[in-house]
């Protein structure tokens, strides 16, 4: 074998040799800073929602330290009797966030959100788009007037909590769709008035929104809850309309080497005493006192 052959094959081992050994410290690396293993509760088979927890629904498996998902169960006595808040596949470590607040009983009440009311209606096929609205999905509700063939939109983005009388997401079969004759919404105080309003003015028809949502609708129903919340304000009072009046006239009267100021209101009337005694001394003026240029014998408004 040629040298020039050789020496490329033996660099070639000697990398691959390198990338092995560093191969192998970096897993005994991850293997160290993983630390010592704990015992982790999860769930034996799949656990449906707003069910209570038996110790035959959870097994136990060995998860690093550093793995170990928060707030997850290491002790079996602080998990069974707990009561599960959403569907929980198996083989999946039971965090708190999984469950209902502790205290809770089995069933529909354990999943109600806070601040919230469960309300059912009925709905068929049609109503119910086809069969295909699920725990979980969110629906627009309107009412139909067959009558007068008009619809009403009434609430937005409402949350769905049971289909007929099932908290689960998919049915005993399997099968995604299920026909039922009443849905259960979950509503706010005020949402249900609304419903109730409206439920004997008409057929309740419910819209299925999709995964990512509408945000133009959400702020929509944030403003009209907002609205409908918000406390009236009193109408401002009608504001008076002001009296224009005109304003006084003031007339200089000169006699030789004074001057004297007249103000008459819109009148007519002297507004000063004092020059009111002036102007009945202007009576006894020297010149003719049949002048028209006396100001004792002229009206107020012939004197400029």
């Amino acid at each position: 074998m040629k040298a020039k052959t050789i020496v490329p094959l033996v660099l070639g081992l000697g990398v691959g040799f390198f990338a092995v050994k560093m191969g192998i410290d970096l897993v005994k690396k991850a293997q160290g800073a993983q630390g010592s293993e704990r015992v982790v509760f999860v769930s034996a088979k799949t656990i449906e929602v707003a069910t209570k927890i038996t110790d035959s629904m959870l097994t136990t498996t060995k998860v690093p330290e550093t793995l170990i998902p928060p707030n997850a169960f290491t002790e079996e006595k602080a998990l069974v009797g707990r009561v599960s808040g959403m569907t929980i596949a198996p083989g999946v470590p039971i965090t708190a966030s999984m469950l209902a607040p502790p205290g809770a009983e089995p069933g529909l009440a354990a999943i109600i959100p806070k601040g919230h009311r469960a309300v059912a209606v009925s709905v068929n096929e049609e109503s119910a788009v086809g069969g295909f609205i699920l725990p979980g999905a969110h629906v627009d509700v309107s009412t139909v007037d067959e009558k007068t063939r008009t619809s009403k939109l009434i609430l937005t983005d409402v949350e769905v909590g049971a289909v007929g009388q099932s908290l689960s997401e998919v049915g005993s079969d399997g099968k995604t769709t299920r026909i039922t004759k009443s849905v259960t919404l979950f509503l706010e105080p005020h949402e249900v008035q609304t419903l109730h309003a409206h439920s004997g003015k008409g057929r309740i028809r419910l819209a299925m929104r999709g995964a990512s949502g509408d945000t133009e609708s959400s702020w929509s129903k944030i403003l009209a809850n907002a609205m409908a919340s918000a406390p009236r304000a009193a109408p401002a009072p009608k504001a008076r309309p002001k009296l224009r009046l005109a304003p006084p006239r003031v007339v200089e009267v000169v006699r030789g080497s004074e001057t004297q100021t007249l103000v008459f209101d819109p009148s007519g009337r002297l507004q000063n005493p004092a020059v009111e005694a002036a102007r009945r001394a202007a009576a006894n003026y020297p010149s003719n006192p049949t002048s028209t240029n006396n100001p004792a014998t002229m009206p107020p408004e012939a004197i400029e």
